[in-house]
């Protein structure tokens, strides 16, 4: 294992050099944004030498929870660390007062959430100049052909002559409306971000993105438009990681032999991302509305669980500290995912032909849920969530299209997704060619 100072590299590739083509993957350290980055890594790697580079401590966290466990024998995927000091994530805590009575508006973060989001990236962007300034050759293999990455990740210092695509996690009208949101911040404590995001903007030789041109090929004028950036838009989604080991461990077993009970199509699978630590009201409320209900909830709390889910009919109703989404939402049993509007859980979901019931909270979710509406395939809560569960359970429409919709981002995964990839691969091919003829 290599060690420097600024830089740990795992031993997840060997730095083979039979693959001349190399792409730098930077993804900042939310795991949200690093799964999907990391997913891009590895189906890029099939074709060209990829490193993928993002804070230590979240790669740490990735080896728990068996991410990159499968990548120990790739010759041409290396891992690596960046000691950014981001190795405190606290996670983010929604307070019961940020929560709209009738669930539908947007959390507006507090000064202390914007200041943290804020410094995780001021430090990784020191961390990532002192490495192209001071030790770049030590930690990472040479030449870099192209950068992948965010865009609100710090890439100001790079040399002008490596070109840099943005990587776009979520789907376009998201990003649409995030540019937007730059010019109604009237606090300011996003400032950063929001440079990072315009500079990256500007410079980007294209956009790679993580959604399907049957979804979000009428948002591509207006992205021209807002961005001022007409690049090239490949649509590679849909990007689904898959850590759920081959071999099943116990605590899934109990899962798939639980929901195995239950009959077709009865059981509410609930899951409200990594991110955010939810309020006890929230977790009341839904609780309350499901009381009736079959259901698996996977629930983290810093809290104990009020008393609306103390007396649970364990037969048909189970909670869950951590759950197999992707075993889980393949299961017959399950009628429909109620969940936070997470792209990543999005595109799972629709993978599998499920219905969707969304409560957005912050950031793309609520670009999300529109998505949604607008595919068919589900709804956004309202004021009721009773009303809500009932009408998800009952409305066999989205059902229909639900089931559409899964072929659709099938074929997209084994036939459009590939081809773009590839294209990409070509690219850097096509250039140093070209390059090499001057």
């Amino acid at each position: 294992m290599f060690v420097s100072c600024i830089f740990i590299t795992l031993i997840c590739g060997l730095l083979s050099t039979a693959n001349a083509t190399h792409i730098l993957v930077i993804a900042p350290p939310f795991l949200s944004h690093m799964i999907p980055s990391l997913e891009l890594a590895k189906q890029l790697s099939s074709y060209c030498h990829v490193t993928f580079l993002t804070s230590i401590y979240r790669i740490n966290e990735f080896e728990r929870k068996g991410f990159i466990s499968d990548l120990n024998s790739s010759k041409t995927l290396d891992i690596v660390g960046l000691v950014d000091g981001n190795n405190h994530f606290p996670g983010l805590t929604i307070e019961e007062s940020q929560i709209s009575s009738n669930n539908t508006a947007q959390i507006a973060f507090d000064n202390d959430q914007r200041i943290l989001f804020n410094e995780v990236l001021v430090r990784m962007g020191k961390a990532l100049h002192h490495l192209f300034q001071t030790d770049l050759q030590s930690s990472v293999r040479l030449p870099i052909d192209m950068i992948i990455a965010r865009s609100f990740v710090p890439l100001s210092f790079l040399n002008a002559s490596i070109p840099i695509h943005l990587f776009l996690p979520s789907n376009l009208r998201g990003v649409i409306n995030y540019m937007r949101s730059q010019h109604t911040d009237k606090t300011g404590q996003l400032k950063e971000a929001y440079d990072y995001v315009r500079e990256n903007i500007h410079q980007a030789n294209g956009f790679i993105c993580n959604s399907l041109k049957e979804f979000d090929g009428k948002y591509v004028e207006e992205f021209y438009q807002s961005s001022g950036n007409l690049a090239p838009i490949r649509f590679i989604g849909p990007l689904v990681f898959n850590n759920e080991q081959s071999r099943m461990t116990s605590q899934t077993r109990n899962i798939i032999d639980w929901l195995d009970k239950q009959p077709i199509g009865s059981v509410i699978y609930i899951a409200f991302g990594s991110i955010a630590n939810l309020p006890t009201n929230v977790i009341d409320s839904v609780a309350c509305a499901l009381k009736h209900h079959s259901f698996i909830w996977s629930l983290k709390t810093k809290s104990a669980l009020p008393p609306s889910l103390h007396n649970l009919d364990s037969d048909h109703q189970l909670i869950v500290d951590w759950a197999p989404q992707r075993a889980i939402l393949s299961h017959i049993s399950v009628a429909f995912f109620f969940s936070h509007g997470g792209w990543n859980s999005l595109l799972e979901s629709m993978i599998h032909g499920k219905v969707l019931l969304v409560w957005p909270f912050f950031a793309d979710q609520f670009d999300n849920a529109l998505q949604v509406v607008d595919m068919g395939v589900g709804r956004q809560v309202s004021y009721n969530l009773t009303d809500d569960i009932q009408h998800m359970l009952l409305n066999g429409s989205y059902a229909k299209r639900a089931k559409e919709v899964q072929e659709l981002v099938i074929d997209a995964r084994e036939n459009t997704s590939k081809k773009q990839i590839l294209d990409i691969v070509r690219l850097i091919s096509k250039n140093q060619h070209e390059y090499d003829e001057l």
